[in-house]
């Protein structure tokens, strides 16, 4: 149990309670297991911790003061200050609550060993900076506890030694990950947050929402349709009829792709000769989307003045302005080495 304290909350919020507890039991050291041989080691565990989190500025729940600007009175110039920041007094400790099971295992002489974990956690009262409204506010950020979300997922490692001689050993390992964030709830009666908006010239909106009871990182954007024999962009309403994209509305936008991946992969290998050894490692994503802005921007026809690519004198070369669709969306699928190792190992002397 922990209990933590923080001068950075108000008094009446400034202590909190952090339980957590983790078992365990090691299945192989039991006499019913003995005689499976093949089997060297074998535990199942599962926990549950809670955390706090106070990570906002120290100012944030106190009232404070700073220059501001100047005025002349009498012939001379006066500095004035005014309150530095939305002072939040109500903010509370951010908690992680988790839930965690999982097995680790090694057989056949040790050859082949890993472990396998599912978790689920919890976060409430989110500490976020939020767009609040001028008045009442003085500043258009405030500093609140915005709601909740919750992240599920699994991991898998797997090792195995294949390889070991007096002179050549080899041994391979794979890591697997899989999560998925989802926003459970959003502060008070707000039900969303858009996010991710472009650069000019032209920026075609917001690409991201966070809705509550929607999974975090998937585009909220327009359907593609087609084009016109005139490069019009045609698009699909919300009850799924083709539309020309100057009809188009902001609740015809729909949550398309995602831009975090289904699965995360990294993959080890490691061999020795005698004195010498190498290593490669490799690393993929799979089951994610990519928005390409860079398209969108400089891959239709020049309307303001600037270079474009040569697809804009291709399919595109009829199309008018950019539109925020799943047209830019392109599979980001890859498998990639990310390091290559040689080495040599010199014997010592004496």
């Amino acid at each position: 149990m922990r209990y933590e304290g923080s001068s950075k909350f108000s008094p009446e919020y400034r202590w909190g309670s952090f339980p957590g507890i983790s078992l365990g039991w090691r299945l192989s050291q039991e006499p019913f297991m003995k005689d499976i041989s093949f089997i060297n080691d074998i535990k199942i565990r599962a926990g549950y911790g809670e955390t706090g989190n106070e990570g906002f500025g120290a100012e944030v729940s106190t009232r404070m003061y700073s220059a501001d600007t100047w005025w002349l009175f009498d012939g001379d110039w006066n500095r004035t200050f005014g309150v530095k920041h939305n002072q939040n007094r109500g903010i509370k400790w951010e908690v992680k609550k988790e839930y965690n099971a999982g097995i680790d295992f090694a057989i056949l002489n040790n050859k082949l060993s890993g472990r396998f974990d599912y978790y689920k956690r919890v976060i409430d009262d989110l500490i976020y900076d939020i767009s609040v409204s001028q008045p009442p506010y003085i500043y258009d950020k405030t500093t609140l506890n915005v709601g909740s979300m919750e992240n599920e997922g699994l991991e898998f490692e797997l090792n195995y030694n294949a390889i070991k001689t007096t002179n050549w050993t080899y041994s391979t390992s794979i890591v697997a990950a899989h999560n998925k964030s989802t926003l459970r709830t959003l502060y008070g009666s707000q039900t969303f947050q858009d996010e991710m908006n472009f650069p000019a010239p032209g920026s075609p909106g917001n690409a991201v929402r966070l809705y509550a009871g929607e999974a975090i990182g998937q585009f909220y954007i327009w359907k593609f349709a087609g084009f016109t024999e005139n490069g019009d962009w045609l698009l699909y309403n919300k009850n799924n009829e083709v539309i020309p994209s100057s009809d188009k509305k902001l609740e015809d936008k729909r949550f398309l792709g995602n831009a975090i991946p289904k699965i995360q992969l990294s993959w080890n290998h490691t061999v020795a000769y005698k004195n010498w050894d190498a290593g490669v490692y490799l690393r993929s994503w799979l089951g994610y989307d990519v928005f390409n802005m860079v398209n969108m921007y400089y891959g239709i026809p020049n309307i303001n003045g600037r270079n474009v690519l040569k697809s804009a004198l291709g399919d595109l070369r009829n199309a008018k302005e950019k539109q925020l669709s799943d047209y830019w969306l392109e599979k980001g699928d890859f498998l990639k080495v990310d390091a290559i190792s040689l080495g040599y190992t010199f014997k010592k002397n004496g």
